[in-house]
């Protein structure tokens, strides 16, 4: 399980490191996601990554810390997914809550930003208050575990579709995961890491007790963060990447890497229509040859 990531000063520019093996396309799809990953990479660290205003070490219950922006100088030079590395940082993030808005005539939920202490809360008034809701878009890097799964749970519940647009990693990846129906957009992305709740880093022996309690809910009840990924479809090879990325690292991997590895989504475009495995792998063709 992980989250997202306590912010500091900018840390230097690095190369992204090539992880274990995910898929095994020909040569000409190897290419393809090499390049488009490095495409898609700039954007979720501008969003991903971006800024954070760290707050002294308090209230920081079952959140991952925000790592400190980096970016990417090449892609993968093969079809492995790309390791986006990071840098740990010695402070705490205060999350700020995404912005949540009811659209399309009160069926779709669209969510931009993190996953702070009141998104579950702020999704389920919104869903009581707006029961035609059958969707939701969201655009997320993460955040808090305990309200986040509190959310995957509301999600599956409500047999919710969740499309993914542009990027959805570390804790936004159980939203889309414990949903009914997922889709992604075509040139969207998934990013994967470690969970690191930085309980002993707490100032207070109660914080930290309640801390050490909630990751041992988190990791081992069944509506855990990696059951949502399994239920999902992802295979062991997938999880097993999300385990061995550090937690101030990010797996990021596109369609066709997450059709190679099993998992059940629908891709679509920008309006919503569904598209082949051809329809996206061209797309993607077509993107990473505008450079």
């Amino acid at each position: 399980m992980h989250d997202q990531k306590d912010s500091g000063e900018q840390a230097p520019v690095r190369r992204p490191r090539s992880a274990a093996r995910t898929a095994a396309p020909g040569s000409g799809m190897a290419a393809l996601i090499k390049i488009g990953l490095a495409a898609v990479a700039l954007l979720l660290l501008a969003y991903y990554f971006g800024n954070r205003k760290p707050s002294p070490a308090a209230d920081t219950a079952a959140a991952t810390p925000q790592t400190e922006a980096t970016a990417p100088a090449s892609a993968a030079a093969s079809s492995d997914s790309l390791v986006i590395q990071g840098e740990k940082s010695t402070t705490m993030a205060n999350i700020d809550d995404a912005h949540m808005s009811v659209q399309e005539g009160g069926s779709v939920l669209r969510i931009e930003g993190s996953v702070g202490r009141n998104f579950a809360t702020q999704m389920k008034a919104l869903l009581d208050a707006n029961p035609s809701v059958r969707r939701i878009d969201i655009t997320s890097g993460g955040g808090y575990a305990n309200p986040g799964l509190e959310a995957a749970r509301l999600i599956n519940r409500n047999n919710l579709t969740v499309r993914v647009r542009s990027h959805c990693a570390s804790m936004c990846v159980a939203l889309w995961a414990a949903a009914g129906n997922r889709q992604l957009e075509a040139d969207a992305v998934i990013g994967l890491h470690q969970w690191n709740p930085q309980c002993d880093a707490r100032p207070d022996e109660a914080e930290r007790k309640e801390c050490h309690y909630q990751v041992q809910f988190a990791t081992e009840h069944n509506s855990s963060y990696n059951a949502w990924l399994r239920a999902a479809g992802f295979n062991q090879r997938l999880l097993n990447l999300q385990s061995q990325t550090a937690s101030e690292d990010i797996a990021v991997l596109l369609a066709p890497q997450l059709w190679e590895n099993g998992v059940d989504f629908t891709a679509v475009d920008s309006e919503g229509n569904r598209m082949s495995r051809d329809a996206v792998t061209q797309q993607l063709a077509s993107k990473a040859a505008r450079g």
